[in-house]
């Protein structure tokens, strides 16, 4: 090691906030210039299904990548070492879900929002059921998305800026509400994918700086830096075990690998966020190779950032001293790469690359908010009418194309302003309870996705099931959900269950209750949703007949 004593920067200079500037006018420009093009919901929501491949491609991995992991995986590895890392081995497997199931089932039914198809296969209520589902999943993390912004924010600028009445995060999360809520409501999706294209190179380029940083200074690599927290953090820091059948061991191999593998699989199945991007494509060719450019991007920024986790942890265990007082490596976990950025990269790079960083945030809200509002538009407010001609009265006025872009706008600006408020919550939580990123994921948003996703994989697996089956099972998938994830809480007790079953331990449960109850509620034989079974969709009649 190289023992030269650092100094640290104040937090950003003058080039840095220059840089910061220039990087928000340019998204905004783009998102104006995108904007002018639109003529209808089309336009807005999926691009025309004219969006190029590995635009898409880039565009989910920014969006799925997003603030959360960008400090939250580099902070995991800094307070409890690679077995978040190592939990990547099974993406082979999800990869051959996702690309040979999945895009093929979605691509042929021609949507624009992924909850359509659960009316077509079960019923409508079971439709706003998956939609309520998906809101409460997407505004939680959202919130939370926000609230990592504005704490990286806070950590890289350093300091309190004193003309400000109350702790600084507040203002950071007011700051990055409105400037999301303004892009998202003129640019729509298209400007939304670009934006995530620039985004991509820019956050690669900041886990590089971090790592090259400590390669330059202390003339060392991976080997010295494992070695380092091998001897400097817990025992199972580099080492983790394999598996445990005590379901209160956190970190095992086994149970990281099969929440990557749910939470992949999910994700890719149910999550209008990710659907919303292939839909966009203009063919299944060209979504899986969108699909194909995320994981291979995902994979790389998953490997960096763990990789410039370790990095920092053994730069800090180091050297102390250019922590704030009373602080460790350790200690600070999520808050030390936004640190770093600050306060040690050169001025003016700092800047570009926390520009990306707040941007990444905002685009990643766009992104959420976007879909939000299609799901509600095209769910709840624009909503396919009744067959029925016994209720024709109850069917909805049939709005102009720009009548309905301009409910879709003003409904994203409503959805970016309670996200924004609902993030003050998150901060309060945060700051009193002391949980890391990803110990925070299952319980304010990633507890809504096993029993979503379970109700798509009834739908499309199990052809025996109604709404009679489905709908009370994701009603008890939901309910295991809340109890697993606030377990400790619930039950008032400092043990609880390894958050890495958060998303499995629901979603299979969602399954299997409804094939139970299929073979007690539901008669056998076809019914009206049985042209909609993966089977059905795949190997049976083109989208056009499906409708």
């Amino acid at each position: 090691m190289n023992d030269t004593v650092l100094t640290t920067n104040a937090g950003l200079q003058g080039l840095d906030y220059a840089a910061v500037l220039f990087y928000l006018v340019l998204t905004f420009g783009i998102a104006v210039w995108f904007g002018r093009r639109q003529k209808n919901t089309e336009d807005f929501f999926v691009g025309g299904r004219r969006m190029p491949w590995m635009a898409v491609g880039l565009s989910i991995l920014a969006t799925l990548f997003s603030t959360l992991s960008y400090v939250g995986v580099p902070g995991e590895m800094i307070r409890h070492g690679a077995a978040l890392f190592l939990g990547y081995l099974a993406v082979p497997l999800s990869f051959l879900v996702i690309a040979f199931l999945f895009i093929p089932f979605y691509m042929r039914l021609h949507l624009t929002s992924a909850y359509e198809y659960l009316e077509r296969r079960f019923s409508y209520p079971v439709r706003l059921l998956g939609a309520a589902l998906f809101v409460m999943l997407r505004l939680g993390w959202m919130s939370m998305v926000v609230f990592a912004a504005s704490m990286g924010l806070e950590q890289v600028i350093g300091g309190d800026l004193e003309w400000l009445p109350g702790p600084d995060i507040f203002w950071w999360i007011g700051v990055v509400g409105v400037v999301a809520a303004v892009y998202t409501a003129i640019g729509g999706i298209q400007a939304v994918i670009w934006v995530d294209v620039i985004q991509c190179v820019l956050l690669l380029a900041g886990v590089l700086m971090a790592i090259g940083y400590v390669v330059m200074v202390d003339r060392t690599g991976p080997a010295d830096w494992w070695r380092i927290a091998s001897s400097n953090a817990s025992t199972t820091h580099t080492m983790p075990p394999l598996y445990s059948f005590d379901l209160t061991v956190r970190n095992t191999v086994l149970w990281t690998m099969t929440n990557v593998f749910f939470w992949s699989i999910c994700t890719h199945g149910a999550d209008q966020v990710v659907l919303q991007r292939y839909f966009s494509t203009s063919s299944l060719r060209a979504a899986r190779r969108s699909y194909l450019t995320n994981v291979i991007v995902e994979l790389t920024m998953i490997s960096l950032a763990s990789l410039a986790g370790l990095a920092l942890l053994a730069f800090y265990v180091q050297r102390v001293y250019l922590l704030p007082e009373g602080a460790t490596a350790t200690g600070m976990a999520d808050k030390l790469f936004p640190f770093f950025l600050g306060h040690q990269l050169p001025a003016g790079c700092a800047g570009l690359i926390i520009s990306a960083f707040l941007c990444d945030a905002i685009q990643t809200l766009e992104s959420g908010v976007n879909a939000a509002t299609a799901v509600a538009t095209k769910d709840l407010i624009y909503h396919r009418a009744e067959k029925s001609t016994v209720r024709k009265e109850l069917r909805p006025v049939e709005e102009s194309s720009t009548a309905q872009l301009t409910v879709a706008r003003f409904l994203t600006v409503g959805i970016t302003a309670f996200v924004t408020g609902t993030a003050y919550g998150v901060a309060y939580i945060q700051r009193t309870y002391g949980l890391s990123l990803v110990d925070m994921m299952p319980k304010f948003f990633n507890m809504f996705v096993g029993p979503l996703a379970a109700m798509f994989f009834v739908g499309m697996f199990l052809p025996r099931c109604t709404t009679r089956s489905v709908f009370p099972a994701a009603l008890c998938g939901l309910a295991i959900s809340v109890v697993w994830s606030w377990w400790e809480y619930i039950f008032r007790t400092e043990t609880r269950p390894t958050i890495f079953l958060s998303v499995a331990l629901p979603c299979v449960s969602t399954f299997m209750i409804a094939a139970l109850l299929s073979l007690i509620v539901d008669r056998s034989g076809r019914h009206s949703g049985s042209n909609y079974t993966w089977r059905a969709v795949v190997k049976g009649e083109p989208s056009s007949k499906l409708a």
